[in-house]
């Protein structure tokens, strides 16, 4: 029973070190695009800004939501589709209500606006839990919405938030069909 725990305790992360990442390496410059599919385009985008960065292909569905890692830092972008009109302020509560469902971090009170390169405006503030922090981000558009949240380790996420930042401005909401 021991050698097979020294086996699978030693020999399984070797695997996985030698298998790579968890999912596809992207690029500076990448483009990740979130949402229903129409005419060849999803509504929801943002690029990545840094080396570092893979698609979770485990946790992703392109058809809703993307998740990337850079070491133990998590981003994860996912399209919102109400019932009526996107509104910042109602995205903001609801993904309270999600986070604090979720039971490990607590979304911040007092979100503060930010504003996108694109010139979308939103939502930001901070992600709090034992042993994680982190940012999130919602923006409204129409009759779509867009939730960030990037959390990791306080010393990685530290490192991280530049990164997460510059990807959170690059976010835009168009829906090409309309």
């Amino acid at each position: 029973m021991a050698l097979v725990l020294l086996v699978l305790g030693g020999g399984l992360p070797l695997l996985d070190r030698a298998l790579g990442p968890r999912g596809q390496p992207l690029a500076p410059g990448t483009v990740v695009s979130v949402g229903t599919e129409r005419d060849g385009a999803r509504p929801v985008t943002f690029s990545v800004t840094s080396p570092g960065w893979v698609l979770n292909r485990g946790a992703t569905s392109l058809a809703s939501s993307a998740e990337l890692l850079s070491g133990d830092v998590v981003f994860d972008l996912s399209v919102v589709v109400p019932l009526g009109s996107a509104d910042a302020r109602a995205l903001w509560g609801g993904l309270g209500r999600i986070v604090a469902a979720g039971g490990r971090t607590r979304l911040g009170t007092g979100p503060v606006p930010l504003t996108t390169t694109q010139g979308l405006t939103g939502l930001t503030g901070r992600l709090a839990g034992r042993e994680r922090v982190g940012t999130a981000a919602v923006f409204a558009k129409g009759t779509l919405g867009a939730a960030v949240t990037a959390t990791g380790p306080p010393q990685a996420f530290g490192d991280a938030a530049p990164q997460v930042e510059a990807m959170v401005r690059t976010i835009r909401i168009a829906a090409p069909w309309e």
